[in-house]
């Protein structure tokens, strides 16, 4: 797939722009729209376009950085707007350009499926292209429908009086993405895709789209049957937690990576993102933050929580059993990370690691630390040489150190569904049915989760013991895997969790230890929230802007500016007309 990309930028420009751009800078003997699909070649090299729709912007600033696992380092951002409630009906961004975008893709998709059947390559060949199109222009309306609800399904290339419709229920928007994933998963082919096709969705990732989308829907027995077929007739399974973001492991470089089923692939000085720059280098402030909460979320190495958290907010954690292994307080900056679940060691910068932020709150600071120790502040510590953050923690996923510090140039690929979701798709369809997973079924699903990185097994007679409820362990066993992997928005949104999660203070180390070790609050003026942490933005709980309304904020508004150019579009519910 990677050579293709090449000739992404040609297809794009044949497809998209209008017929008098399109003279100008073109031979009139030259290929048209009308007169353009005729090989199998041509069908491949308009296929490209379509995977362009799994792009960092969606997977991670859309439907993480709305979310709060990570906050994004611009409290003014739209972005960071969403979380806290901030947000008004006439924002252009999020709002607009995600929908325009999301549309600009559908048509692209459209325009292939329209088109594809002209090309003189037998059907079963060109059905293959078609299909992986559908599951493409799923994931748009997956996005869709998670954010706004019912959205205007639009299944071809429609004209200018076709645009003035009113939006589609969201259950039948589901319903045609169901016959449009099954027809797509008859028609691709059972083998991984590598070599020249390697990025290519097959058969399998077409279920686990589906799959996904039926969870979502909470179609559960469906999501159930499909997650199930794959974990027993796939060739897909667990690759190594530590390399599964990292270039190391892209398939096209490792095809043992057999853990991602869809991915969006990346290519060196061809199609890259910024990643490694928003996570984790030396900058003004880091985009990409994770949260307190997140850090909170982790087990200890024993199977217990090390503190109630969000996961056993007030009452609801009265009784339960922490870890012996964690030093609660805190007292100093490390002490978060010890003796905890292996994957935050994977998925965070621990003091200690090899590190690309440039100086670090350490003391000293004139000189680049080659090591971490402390986390930076710019109010502590002025310049840009260093990666200054927001909430005290840095994400050690998805960024190379190799290409920390230089813009745009991370190509390592982004995964959109690993044969991990599917296990976590399996086990919350099943609880969801039955109100309880079997331990049978705890170890066919989380425990092969947490065998792979060595961590302590979920048993549901120590779950008993300890006082901790399955279905909270189901739900944070799903945030910890997947993390910053393009799933949280939507996760908190099935839940019906924006009251607890969405709207609360921006946080990040507790006062103690930013005071212990950084010799001050870098955020005095702001204070400490209810668990002694600093803020960095007040919610309504400390007299500040974020809060969660759940009459208004479980789905956007449609975009102000869709709805002058369309008033048949409407408004959700609680938004202003």
């Amino acid at each position: 797939m990677k050579r293709v990309y090449k000739y992404i930028l040609a297809v794009v420009v044949l497809l998209t722009t209008s017929c008098e751009d399109f003279l100008d800078r073109y031979p009139q003997d030259s290929i048209t729209n009308e007169t353009y699909w005729k090989t199998e070649e041509q069908l491949r090299a308009a296929l490209y376009p379509c995977y362009e729709a799994f792009f960092k912007d969606f997977l991670i600033n859309w439907s993480e950085c709305c979310a709060e696992t990570c906050m994004w380092g611009n409290i003014t951002s739209g972005l960071s707007k969403v979380s806290g409630g901030k947000h008004t009906y006439t924002d252009g961004f999020p709002f607009t350009t995600y929908w325009q975008q999301s549309y600009e893709y559908i048509f692209t998709c459209n325009n292939f499926l329209d088109n594809y059947d002209r090309a003189e390559v037998d059907q079963d060949v060109k059905d293959v292209y078609a299909a992986e199109v559908k599951v493409i222009r799923a994931y748009m309306y997956f996005l869709l429908t998670t954010f706004w609800g019912d959205v205007p399904w639009v299944d071809h290339v429609i004209t200018a009086e076709e645009a003035y419709c009113a939006r589609t229920p969201r259950n039948i928007v589901i319903d045609n993405l169901m016959t449009d994933l099954e027809w797509a998963a008859s028609k691709l082919p059972r083998e991984r895709q590598l070599g020249e096709n390697v990025g290519r969705i097959d058969h399998w990732g077409a279920l686990a789209m589906q799959a996904r989308i039926a969870l979502q829907n909470e179609r559960y027995e469906l999501a159930a049957s499909l997650a199930k077929e794959i974990m027993d007739n796939s060739p897909y399974g667990l690759y190594d937690y530590a390399k599964i973001c990292q270039p190391e492991g892209d398939t096209e470089i490792n095809p043992d990576n057999n853990e991602s089923m869809i991915y969006s692939v990346y290519v060196s000085d061809i199609r890259m993102h910024n990643v490694p720059n928003e996570t984790c280098c030396p900058v003004d402030y880091i985009r990409i933050n994770p949260t307190k909460s997140l850090i909170d979320a982790y087990l200890c190495t024993d199977g217990k929580p090390a503190k109630a958290g969000l996961e056993y907010y007030k009452e609801k954690g009265a009784n339960i059993v922490t870890s012996d292994l964690y030093t609660f307080p805190e007292v100093h900056y490390a002490d978060y990370f010890q003796n905890r679940d292996p994957r935050m060691a994977m998925t965070l910068y621990c003091p200690g690691d090899e590190w690309p932020g440039g100086d670090d709150g350490d003391a000293e600071t004139k000189k680049p630390n080659k090591t971490f120790n402390l986390p930076r502040f710019p109010s502590l510590q002025s310049g840009n040489n260093g990666a200054n953050a927001r909430t005290g923690f840095y994400f050690k996923k998805y960024n190379d150190m190799n290409i920390a510090g230089n813009y745009n140039m991370g190509h390592n690929n982004l995964n959109v569904i690993r044969f991990a979701e599917v296990l976590l798709i399996y086990a919350e369809a099943l609880y969801q049915m039955n109100g309880t997973l079997t331990q049978d079924q705890i170890d066919m699903t989380i425990n092969r989760l947490r065998d792979r990185v060595g961590m302590h097994r979920m048993i549901l007679t120590e779950l008993a013991a300890w006082n901790l409820d399955l279905w909270t362990e189901i739900k944070r066993e799903r945030r910890i895997e997947l993390t910053l992997e393009g799933m949280r928005y939507a996760d908190v949104m099935r839940w019906r969790e924006g009251e607890l999660r969405f709207g609360r203070a921006i946080t990040g180390p507790s006062e103690q230890v930013c005071i212990n070790d950084l010799g001050a609050n870098p955020y005095p003026d702001t204070g400490v929230d209810e668990f002694g942490d600093i803020i960095y933005e007040k919610s309504t709980a400390e007299g500040g802007p974020r809060y969660f309304d759940p009459n208004v904020h479980y789905l956007w508004p449609v975009p102000y500016a869709e709805r002058v150019k369309n008033p048949l579009l409407g408004q959700n519910p609680g938004w202003p007309e």
